[in-house]
């Protein structure tokens, strides 16, 4: 598949204002930045079962970034 194929995700410039942290995490500048993450992640599917993704701010960076917060347990 080449890049410029039509099917290849497209994510825009102005969302494009991350870095990567120690961690390996995406790192986002603002709790809100992050929180748009989630939800679009979340609207995807792209979470495990019985997890809500959930912005929190890395004690290793300072930025915030997405994980999955497990809350049902024990199935």
């Amino acid at each position: 598949m080449m890049a410029s194929s039509p099917t290849r995700h497209h994510i825009p410039v102005e969302k494009a204002r991350f870095s990567r942290c120690p961690t390996t995490k995406i790192g986002y500048a603002t709790r809100n930045e992050a929180f748009d993450t989630a939800e679009t992640m979340m609207q995807q599917g792209n979470v495990m079962r019985g997890c809500h993704i959930t912005p929190y701010q890395c004690d290793e960076c300072g930025q915030w970034h997405v994980y999955n917060r497990q809350i049902v347990f024990g199935r």
